[in-house]
């Protein structure tokens, strides 16, 4: 792990992803994603098998998701979309984890789900994991007029939605870093949740986010809304 860090925070918002942030690999839940995904591409858009994972990779380098790439070039409706892609067993893969309630009964702040998925599937996760009370809201990929993460507008929309203007009082916890470089252009705290590996925009970086108030213990008394 890195050195903790250690700063005189102000911490009032914590965002955290969803997907692989909230709960690891292990899961297998993202695999099911993507076999829905990939599916979709075959079976409502028509794309050739050969074609589906170079493609879903270029759209997700240059959209940041799989989605905006298929309305783009496709005029996939997202909504058709995202319904598709989330009917998986969630419930069969994610169960309670008792050391991501603890850690959530420690933060004051004001904390929100903040999703490229939709809100349905945010729910069903969050519900699985037994978590969902200490959340104010889910921001997802509707809520965001479907401009994912990590374009500029998305933070715009998770910041007005959590009243929170002051991106330098909020933490951002993602497991993937292109979505936490705008959060650390505008100021904000971030955290790199998968890995130890550091990076000059991750404040810090933890294994799994469970790890998120020993990397930062000063989070459990930081001034909250």
């Amino acid at each position: 792990m890195q050195l903790i860090y250690s700063r005189d925070m102000q911490i009032e918002t914590i965002f955290f992803d969803l997907d692989g942030t909230l709960y690891d690999d292990s899961s297998g839940l993202w695999e099911l994603l993507l076999d829905r995904i990939h599916l979709f591409m075959r079976e409502e858009v028509g794309i050739r098998e050969k074609d589906i994972d170079g493609l879903r990779q270029e759209y997700l380098a240059t959209y940041g998701t799989t989605l905006r790439g298929l309305h783009i070039h496709y005029q996939v409706d997202p909504q058709v979309y995202l319904e598709y892609v989330h009917q998986i067993p969630v419930e069969e893969r994610i169960k309670p984890n008792p050391a991501l309630e603890g850690m959530l009964q420690q933060l004051p702040q004001a904390k929100w789900i903040w999703t490229n998925a939709s809100a349905g599937h945010a729910e069903r996760v969050l519900k699985a994991l037994g978590v969902r009370g200490y959340f104010r809201g889910i921001i997802d990929i509707q809520a965001m007029k479907y401009l994912n993460k990590p374009h500029m507008a998305a933070y715009t929309v998770a910041l007005e939605t959590a009243g929170q203007l002051e991106v330098g009082k909020c933490l951002f916890v993602d497991d993937r870093i292109v979505n936490l470089e705008p959060a650390d252009k505008l100021g904000g705290t971030t955290a790199w949740v998968g890995t130890l590996e550091p990076n000059p925009v991750a404040t810090i970086s933890i294994a799994k986010v469970e790890d998120l108030l020993t990397a930062i213990p000063n989070l459990a008394g930081s001034e909250h809304v």
